[in-house]
């Protein structure tokens, strides 16, 4: 038997007793488990892309929104996208050059420019709203209503509250200081960031996020006032 021969049964044997395929196999499930799945791969990149134009718009994305159909609130699934990936939504935003945070007493998220020469508009937005519902919420509260009032779908302010607010020349001024063109833009401003949500044509409610504001305003306002 010459040596050619006797290496072609040795291995015509191994063939038989071993599957290559059998070999081959769980090295491919082992490397798929090795591969580092990305967080890109689990969200809608629909709404990833609606969540980053809302953003970029100034607004927040509140936990709950209002729907007009049904005539109240239902749960915000943007809102929900953000809860289940922070981690991936935190890193995403970092790599764009923003903070991304969470307000727990208003449960909305919200981002801010990590850039300290980026801030002036993002302050002068802030101000605008601060000093809107501020000014809601004092009206509201001398009109003999209890503030939380304004923050519910049922109550809320109208078209006959906006009137009178048109007739206020004081909150005018402010407005007016603040470059805000009359009460309509007012309420408009607010409404397109999400600090307020409209339920009719000139009817209106805070947000969660705009009472979180609102209340908190109040409270300094408060503290000022007794020191």
């Amino acid at each position: 038997m010459t040596d050619n021969q006797t290496n072609q049964d040795v291995n015509e044997n191994i063939a038989t007793s071993v599957n290559l395929e059998d070999l081959a196999e769980p090295n491919i499930i082992e490397l798929n488990n090795a591969t580092p799945r990305n967080s890109f791969s689990l969200i809608n990149a629909e709404q990833s892309a609606t969540i980053f134009r809302q953003f970029t718009q100034g607004k927040v994305i509140t936990k709950q929104v209002f729907d007009q159909l049904s005539s109240e609130q239902q749960d915000n699934p943007l809102f929900t996208c953000l809860f289940n990936h922070e981690s991936h939504f935190q890193q995403l935003y970092q790599h764009l050059g923003y903070q991304f945070c969470l307000n727990n007493d208003g449960d909305f998220y919200y981002v801010q420019e990590l850039r300290e020469e980026s801030s002036d508009e993002a302050d002068d937005n802030a101000l605008k709203v601060q000093t809107i519902l501020l000014q809601l919420g004092r009206y509201y509260s001398q009109t003999g209503r209890d503030l939380d009032q304004l923050c519910q779908v049922a109550f809320g302010f109208n078209e006959t509250d906006l009137r009178a607010l048109n007739k206020d020349d004081d909150s005018l001024a402010i407005l007016k200081a603040i470059k805000v063109d009359g009460w309509s833009k007012a309420i408009d401003f607010i409404v397109s960031r999400n600090f307020a949500y409209k339920t009719g044509t000139n009817s209106c409610f805070i947000s969660s996020a705009g009472k979180a504001f609102l209340f908190n305003l109040v409270e300094q306002y408060s503290q000022f006032e007794q020191g």
